[in-house]
């Protein structure tokens, strides 16, 4: 059997999401390290966390601009070789100033990519099969973090935090040569497709499975914003983010400050609930386009609720076997509810605007992941660093994600077409 052309391109994308995310999660894992060189307390490394994401959430919508204009390839091939300059130069900095600036700086060029990438998807892969597409990819959101952890635990120990990140930022060449290699605009752009891919992207395109679902028709990046779906899109994405990123970014200092554990078990317990929301992510799509067709709120909403109460007992319970098992099932459910979310952009924004579109509405979730990060920081220093109160942040954040999902989105079927056949005389 012919390995598809779309195939080859988003198992590039995915590639180049995977290091992304190593890249953007190596700092939880240094951060012991860095607090104790730099002598910084936990305001100071909440706002060190938070200052990628400043740079991150101010250039989605630039960048999803840019993909909508100048075609995702360039802007993909420009997000890639920044990053990954200033990931290196992470392992230079001197002081709190200077890794707030490069860390910025470094949010800046992962923040002009997650959007060209969705404009990928769409001119990729029809409505047919594009949330299973981006579920695949957006798995790296949890694959990333897992892989993260278990490398830096192999690596801090042998290169240190500085090198560590040298290294991390000559992964990002290779995905350079990757994305030029692999990575076009658009299946009509890429000589490398069969006509027989062709045809079946054409066929998928006008299949009922593709039409079955409202998609808003606008015009311009100025009335897609008119429309109130977006904007609950928008503000779920922010509230979730307040959960899983505070979870991502604060779950290894978790495991060495209040469960007590070494180095080397807090990379593999940081990694296992990743890995087993990098499958839950993966499968999000497929069970969405399978069985939650015009009713993908809801696979959002259980996998949330179910999750939020596993996450919750991970805090409550003593015994490493049990909490690592609750663990597990909420990182299965929380990041299959990413997976889920993320599936109705796909399918509700138009793909000649879908750079622009998902960029503001993950524009959203970056906002959120900067508050998250400065909220827990005071919350753990008010509370005599006691940071196990970081979790009443994320619990409360996913209760109000998942009400909001629950009541504020609104899925509708496509309006039929009009009949092309003769009318009877």
């Amino acid at each position: 059997m012919t390995f598809k052309t779309s195939y080859k391109v988003g198992l590039a994308v995915l590639l180049c999401y995977l290091v992304a995310w190593l890249d953007r999660m190596a700092i939880n894992m240094t951060i012991p390290f860095i607090r104790d060189e730099l002598e910084v307390g936990p305001e100071q490394i909440g706002w060190i966390l938070s200052a990628f994401f400043l740079g991150y959430s101010l250039f989605q919508v630039p960048g999803g601009m840019l993909a909508d204009r100048i075609g995702p390839r360039k802007v993909i091939l420009a997000a890639l070789a920044w990053w990954s300059v200033f990931t290196a130069l992470t392992g230079v900095v001197g002081g709190l100033v200077s890794m707030l600036l490069v860390r910025f700086l470094f949010g800046v060029g992962e923040g002009i990519f997650p959007a060209a990438v969705w404009k990928v998807i769409s001119n990729w892969y029809t409505k047919k099969n594009r949330s299973t597409a981006n579920s695949v990819i957006l798995s790296s959101v949890a694959f990333g973090p897992a892989i993260s952890s278990l490398l830096l635990a192999s690596l801090l120990p042998i290169l240190g935090w500085r090198a560590s990140f040298y290294a991390l930022g000559g992964a990002g060449v290779v995905c350079v040569l990757v994305a030029w290699l692999y990575i076009t605009n658009s299946i009509q752009d890429s000589p490398k497709v069969s006509p027989e891919e062709r045809a079946e992207f054409e066929r998928d395109s006008r299949s009922e499975a593709a039409n079955s679902e409202q998609t808003l028709e606008k015009a311009s990046f100025g009335e897609l914003l008119s429309s109130p779906s977006i904007w609950v899109l928008f503000f779920v994405a922010l509230i979730y983010n307040l959960t899983m990123y505070g979870w991502l970014n604060w779950l290894p200092t978790y495991l060495l400050e209040v469960k007590k554990l070494s180095l080397t078990k807090t990379g593999l317990v940081g990694a296992l609930p990743f890995f087993f929301g990098g499958i839950g992510c993966v499968l999000a799509g497929y069970v969405s386009d399978r069985w939650f067709r015009g009713r993908r709120k809801y696979l959002v909403f259980g996998c949330q609720a179910i999750g939020g109460v596993c996450l919750y007992l991970f805090t409550q319970i003593n015994d490493p076997v049990l909490y690592m098992v609750a663990q597990c099932i909420a990182g299965f459910l929380l990041f299959m509810a990413a997976g889920a979310f993320w599936a109705l952009p796909m399918i509700l924004v138009p793909p000649k605007l879908m750079g622009s579109g998902a960029g503001f509405i993950n524009t959203g979730g970056q906002i959120g992941g900067f508050i998250t990060n400065i909220l827990i920081g005071k919350v753990i220093a008010w509370n005599n660093n006691d940071y196990s109160t970081g979790f009443h942040v994320m619990l409360g954040a996913l209760v109000a994600a998942a009400l909001l999902v629950l009541t504020g989105i609104r899925e509708q079927p496509a309006a039929p077409k009009p009949s092309t056949e003769p009318a009877l005389s």
